[in-house]
C-alpha cells in the first residue's frame, strides 16, 4: 500500500495521470537507466578487446571517455529513408528470407540483423528499425511522434547520448555500419532544392512540435531491458 501511495503522489506532483502508464513513470525511468548501463557495459568490453582500454568502464559512467575512431559511412550503401524502409525484416517475395534490419542513427545505416531477438518483428525495438530514430535514441521516448531524426530542442546531454549508441553499433560484435542515408534530391535544379528545402523545413518543425508535445507527457514507456 505504501508503494502505491509513492506512486501516485509522485504522479500528483509531476502532473501525471494516474493510470497505469503514469503511475508506473518511475519504473520506466529506471527501465531507461538500466537500459544506458547495459549499453554502456557492452562499450566498455568493446573498448577493453578492440582498443586496449582496460579500465574503460569508469570513464563512459562519468561521461569522460574519449571517442573512439567511426568507420567511413560513405563507402558502404546510400539508402533514402523511403529505402531503409524496406529493411524490416519482413519476409522477402521471393525467397520467404526476412529482410536485414537496418537502422540509422544520425543518418549512419546499421545492420543489426543479428539482434533480432531485439530489434526483429514484434520485439522490443523493432520500432527503430528502418528508419532514422535518432530522436528516440536521445530521449527513450518510442511513441511515434518521437521516432523522428530531428535533434532539434534536446540539451547537449541528451544529444551525446545518440554518439553513445553509434559507438555501440559500430564496434558491437553482432552489429555492423553498413552505409548512410542519401537526400533523394540531389538531381533537383537549385530552385527546386531550395522549395524542397523549405517544405522539409516546415514539416520537420511539425515533426518537432508533435515529438516535444509527446516527450512532455510524461508517460510514454523509455526503453527497456529484456
Amino acid at each position: 500500500m505504501l508503494v502505491l501511495v509513492l506512486f501516485v503522489g509522485d504522479a500528483v506532483l509531476n502532473g501525471r495521470p494516474l493510470t497505469s502508464r503514469g503511475l508506473l513513470q518511475p519504473v520506466d525511468r529506471l527501465n531507461f537507466a538500466g537500459m544506458r548501463l547495459g549499453r554502456d557495459m557492452s562499450r566498455a568490453k568493446a573498448r577493453q578487446r578492440r582498443f586496449g582500454e582496460p579500465y574503460a568502464l569508469m570513464p563512459l559512467l562519468m561521461g569522460t571517455e574519449k571517442p573512439l575512431p567511426l568507420g567511413n559511412a560513405d563507402a558502404g550503401l546510400a539508402l533514402t529513408l523511403e529505402e531503409l524502409e524496406e529493411y524490416d525484416g519482413r519476409p522477402l517475395p521471393r525467397s520467404g528470407e526476412p529482410a536485414p534490419l537496418y537502422l540509422a542513427v544520425l543518418g549512419r545505416i546499421y545492420d543489426v540483423s543479428k539482434g533480432a531477438a531485439f530489434y526483429g518483428p514484434g520485439r522490443s525495438y523493432h520500432k527503430l528499425v528502418a528508419k532514422d530514430a535518432s530522436r528516440a535514441f536521445c530521449t527513450g521516448c518510442l511513441e511515434p511522434e518521437c521516432l523522428i531524426a530531428s535533434l532539434d530542442g534536446l540539451s547537449p546531454d541528451q544529444r551525446k547520448e545518440a554518439f553513445k549508441w553509434i559507438e555501440l553499433y559500430e564496434h558491437h560484435d553482432k552489429y555492423k555500419l553498413v552505409g548512410r542515408v542519401r537526400n533523394p534530391n540531389n538531381g533537383a535544379s537549385e530552385e527546386e532544392r531550395e522549395e524542397i528545402k523549405r517544405r522539409e523545413a516546415e514539416w520537420e518543425a511539425q515533426q518537432v512540435e508533435m515529438a516535444q508535445e509527446a516527450e512532455s507527457r510524461k508517460t510514454y514507456r523509455p526503453f527497456k531491458l529484456r
